[in-house]
């Protein structure tokens, strides 16, 4: 949507030209007019303005240092100046600024209307500047360190994405996705999170990810990122880029040695700078990318279960035995699947059904292996399904007006074990149903909004029905508004609005005897002279000839 401002002092021309522009609907104008210089500069103070099409010469603020102001304020904004013949000292300064485009009044509205769609294109070419290429990047590079850390945590979360190579490039991760990872894992103790503001954690946080990165990194490549539960993971790859498998196996054990050489260090050196214990497990060998997922969880089995005996421990796990202890490779199944559901939410706001599929499906086989006695660990699994799902009703208002299609009793209560796998069979059924709802209401709030925005048209044509007051309506934004109601409709709301007006005055010249200028002003024009010229380019015919057919057609049916 482009936003265009008419100033002229003589009212009757800028109103002639806004019908005009009116008419001009594959530009998707925003327009508005001012009757003076100074009346423009308040709505310039008020909001942007794309261009601005303006008489040079006008008393008590003249089209110049309107320039002057509106380069101060806006500069991106294009200025479009009509002149006289005797305007030529206005027009040679003019023309000094970039940006300003002129015309003579005697040129006519096809000239004008030619010189506002190269400047309309002009605008909409300029938002895919180069720089914003550039400031982009920039932005990129100073979040880059956020970045790396979600996608770090959704690796470890077993997340293998086909295009891995691409993100580590994309993302400038100092990891070679075509080597295998040693994985370390580490569980922060704390007992001033409830003294710690977000502020506070963070830089704890940070302070572990560096002292950890600052011991390993002159022996190795590292990248570290701590997750919501305080749960510290480590990838660490040997500092060389390409290497054969027998090169890679050695280098691997080397970095193995250090890395498990140096915990105890780096615990005292974590213990003395913020005064936190930390416990680490770290793999015995090194995995593909898609199994650091499992490695990391069997990482944190070891942690969790190991840690109620020292808050500050250090265990090497063996990646290719299971673990004596209780249930340890259901323990570490359970802990991957329920890292993967943390994806469901996004998945559910993002309408990737297959995906949210996939990972229940998953669910389910864990489930089904895990044995009978191992009711709590199911129940997790399940119930995280479960929740996930009415958080995403409850989000989107689908919990509470769609009562009948869900039965959440169903949804919320499971049996037993035995009965879990066919309660996730339920949620894995109404997964589709709920987007499927979910976009229904999205196209009912939408038809709600459009709804009321055609309302308001039909009972103020005579009115102010700017984009701008069809948005203060609604509470939306004005650019927003234009596409939705594009989206909805299949026509710009400019459109819509000259339809609308076109048949309203059709049926004022059928079925009334109205005067011509009566109902111009009825269906919104500000003279009949800008009446009759965009009737007669929607009837092809003049609103006389019109009214005249109508009659004798009428007359003979009679």
């Amino acid at each position: 949507m482009i936003r265009l401002l008419i100033v002229d002092d003589e009212q009757i021309i800028a109103d002639g030209l806004f019908e005009t522009l009116q008419q001009l609907g594959h530009l998707e104008l925003d327009l508005h007019k001012a009757y003076s210089g100074m009346d423009a500069l308040k709505l310039l103070h008020d909001a942007r303005f794309d261009v601005v099409l303006s008489d040079i010469r006008m008393p008590g603020m003249n089209g110049l240092e309107l320039l002057r102001h509106i380069r101060s304020t806006w500069a991106d904004c294009r200025v479009v100046f009509l002149t006289g013949f005797n305007d030529f000292d206005y027009v040679y300064e003019a023309i000094q600024n970039q940006g300003v485009h002129y015309l003579l009044k005697t040129e006519g509205y096809p000239k004008l209307i030619s010189v506002i769609e190269s400047v309309v294109e002009d605008v909409r070419a300029s938002r895919q500047w180069s720089e914003l290429v550039v400031e982009v990047n920039e932005q990129m590079e100073a979040a880059s360190q956020v970045l790396q850390k979600e996608y770090l945590l959704r690796l470890a979360g077993g997340d293998s994405a086909a295009n891995r190579e691409t993100q580590f490039v994309q993302l400038k991760l100092p990891l070679n996705p075509q080597l295998p990872v040693l994985l370390l894992a580490g569980k922060i103790r704390t007992n001033r999170d409830g003294e710690l503001d977000y502020t506070g954690r963070s830089r704890l946080g940070y302070s572990i990810q560096l002292i950890v990165e600052r011991h390993l990194s002159p022996a190795m490549t590292v990248k570290s990122a701590i997750d919501d539960l305080n749960r510290l993971v480590c990838f660490l790859q040997p500092q060389i880029s390409s290497i054969d498998a027998e090169g890679a196996e050695k280098a691997f054990e080397k970095i193995s040695l250090f890395s498990a050489g140096m915990l105890d260090v780096i615990q005292q050196a974590i213990e003395l700078s913020v005064q936190v214990p930390v416990s680490f497990a770290i793999a015995d060998r090194s995995v593909s990318w898609d199994e650091a997922g499992r490695a990391f969880a069997r990482l944190q089995y070891a942690l969790d279960y190991r840690t109620s005996i020292d808050a500050e421990m250090i265990v090497t796990v063996d990646q290719t035995s299971e673990d004596d202890s209780r249930s340890g490779a259901d323990n570490e199944e359970v802990r991957l699947i329920l890292n993967k559901l943390g994806r469901m939410d996004a998945c559910l706001d993002e309408g990737r059904a297959e995906e949210a599929l996939t990972l229940l499906s998953q669910a389910k086989d864990v489930v089904a292996r895990l044995p009978s006695d191992d009711v709590g660990m199911s129940m997790e699994i399940y119930y995280r399904i479960a929740l996930s799902l009415l958080s995403y009703m409850n989000r989107t208002g689908i919990a509470g007006r769609q009562e009948e299609e869900i039965d959440l009793s169903r949804l919320l209560r499971a049996e037993g074990p035995d009965s879990l796998p066919f309660a996730i069979e339920y949620a894995m059924r109404l997964i589709p149903e709920l987007l499927e709802l979910r976009q229904h209401e999205r196209d009912r709030s939408a038809s709600q909004v459009i709804n009321r925005i055609k309302d308001y048209i039909a009972d103020n044509l005579a009115g102010d029905v700017s984009l701008t007051r069809l948005a203060d309506i609604v509470y939306f934004n004005p650019a927003y508004l234009s596409r939705l109601f594009k989206k909805t409709t299949g026509i710009t709301i400019v459109d819509y609005v000259h339809e609308l007006r076109m048949k309203k005055a059709i049926f004022l010249l059928e079925d009334t005897d109205m005067k011509i200028q009566d109902i111009s002003e009825t269906v919104g024009f500000t003279s009949a002279t800008n009446f009759t010229r965009f009737f007669r380019k929607y009837a092809k015919s003049t609103p006389y000839e019109y009214r005249d057919a109508a009659r004798a057609k009428k007359s003979k049916m009679d």
